[in-house]
């Protein structure tokens, strides 16, 4: 009795420990991202939500580049992982399809809001072609 419990409490916390780290290298996508496209990054922290990067507001091709790193590094770790570690990659793959999910504050919100900032950029120009 004490081995399974000994045994479910241990990977439990292996579990919690992977899914954090993927949370974590989630969070470090969108912060590299910015970084590397020259978008400012105030702060990076953590709530009861998780971790948050809060950075400048950039066009709105940066910002869908930006909200896509998340969850495209998420992707990245389950095929870099695949063979290696299922729990790993499961964690990856559910932050990866619920934030790409276009729900209020997601990364799928963001990234479809930018789209269509970016489609409405683009109709003038066309419409003056035409």
């Amino acid at each position: 009795m004490n081995y399974l419990l000994t045994h479910w409490l241990i990977s439990l916390a292996g579990t919690l420990f992977l899914g954090l780290s993927a949370m974590v290298l989630h969070e470090f996508g969108h912060l590299v991202t910015s970084l590397m496209i020259g978008v400012k990054v105030k702060s990076v922290g953590l709530c009861m939500k998780g971790m948050y990067v809060v950075r400048e507001a950039g066009t709105p091709a940066k910002n869908l580049l930006v909200s896509l790193a998340g969850p495209l590094t998420n992707v990245a770790l389950i095929l870099l992982f695949w063979h290696t570690s299922r729990t790993f990659v499961l964690a990856n793959l559910c932050l990866a399809i619920c934030n790409l999910a276009p729900v209020r504050g997601s990364d799928g919100d963001r990234a479809l809001y930018c789209w269509e900032e970016l489609q409405k950029e683009s109709a003038p120009s066309a419409q003056l072609q035409s």
